[in-house]
């Protein structure tokens, strides 16, 4: 087939102080890699990195186009993640993963906790506040996590912002919602085991092995959390630090009740072909969700310690393999021939 590969490239040089910025978007070398294993599985590929204008670029290439393996970011906005699906559905172009509203739905912290909650999900407590001065639910209980309503990849999620008290929470509403011109979700903070999980698949999705995010070699005053403190800068395999298990040792109880979990969430979001899926023990050990990474990330080099495909390696997976499956699974999903 002739693929198009719609893409976010980060700029080839970026200013220490606009890494934050680019965290989501992927790498030449990432983006080559992945076009690389579209073409081991048989199959033309086209890179296009979207900006301004990409729909027209599409609509020209559409006669030479039999799927989009969309892995863009988008532009910006609270729909940026949803540009691509939704232009390909205007013009009838088929594409990986999800479409325009679960994009929509994952990307804002919000909608996908009330849509868990309908669903009877698992998922902490939690309130939006567009301002600091706003009275806290009387149900929230401390110590509480501060995020950006609509940021993946960790941004905005500092190891500051796990809060013991009213003052401080304010702070960092305060804080955050100026840094970055959005609204900030509260949830209550669970101290308990963090794991995330990968599906891949639609119909009848499969649960990788399942990734543990392991905190004993943060350092003194980092919390206990996936910040972007603890991603990106101590999760660093080159300097011997690996903050990832797996297969995670669990019990088998307790591991069916995570993928359980995952898959329940998987469908409830409308999830297709790969997603990634965040989850965090309670008090009681009830996996909770906390996330859906819809647009999961994935770079092929181990020492990326990218979560999609080492759970893809830890099952025996190629990097060639896990990207032909979700090729699969599209393709299916189409019907195309």
């Amino acid at each position: 087939m002739k693929i198009a590969l719609t893409c976010s490239l980060k700029p080839e040089i970026i200013r220490e102080e606009d890494k934050e910025k680019y965290a989501e978007f992927d790498s030449r070398q990432t983006i080559n890699d992945l076009a690389d294993a579209i073409k081991a599985n048989n199959h033309e590929v086209e890179i296009i990195n979207v900006k301004e204008g990409i729909r027209e670029v599409l609509e020209n290439k559409k006669s030479n186009i039999d799927l989009v393996f969309n892995v863009a970011e988008g532009l910006e906005g609270a729909e940026r993640e949803s540009l691509v699906p939704r232009i390909c559905g205007e013009l009838e172009i088929p594409f990986t993963a999800a479409g325009s509203q679960t994009l929509i739905n994952t990307l804002d912290k919000a909608k996908t906790k009330e849509i868990l909650q309908e669903t009877n999900i698992p998922t902490p407590k939690f309130q939006v506040f567009d301002k600091e001065d706003i009275d806290l639910l009387e149900d929230m209980d401390f110590p509480l996590l501060v995020k950006p309503l609509l940021e993946g990849s960790s941004k905005g999620l500092f190891n500051e912002n796990l809060v013991n008290n009213k003052e401080g929470l304010k702070k960092i509403i305060k804080k955050i919602t100026k840094a970055y011109n959005q609204p900030v979700i509260v949830e209550e903070f669970l101290d308990g085991r963090e794991f995330t999980v990968s599906v891949i698949g639609y119909n009848n999705p499969i649960v990788l092995p399942i990734v543990e995010i392991k905190f004993d070699d943060l350092p003194e005053g980092i919390h206990p959390m996936d910040s972007y403190e603890a991603k990106w800068i101590y999760d660093n395999p080159k300097k011997g630090l690996d903050p990832l298990e797996c297969p995670a040792k669990l019990s088998r109880e307790l591991e069916n009740k995570i993928k359980e979990t995952a898959l329940k969430t998987f469908k409830a979001l409308g999830c297709k072909d790969w997603s990634r899926i965040d989850i965090r023990l309670d008090k009681d050990n009830v996996p909770n969700v906390l996330e859906v990474n819809a647009l999961p990330g994935f770079m092929k080099d181990p020492k990326e310690n990218s979560r999609l495909p080492k759970a893809a390696y830890a099952a025996g997976w190629s990097y060639e393999k896990l990207i032909g499956e979700v090729l699969k699974s599209a393709i299916e999903r189409w019907k195309i021939k």
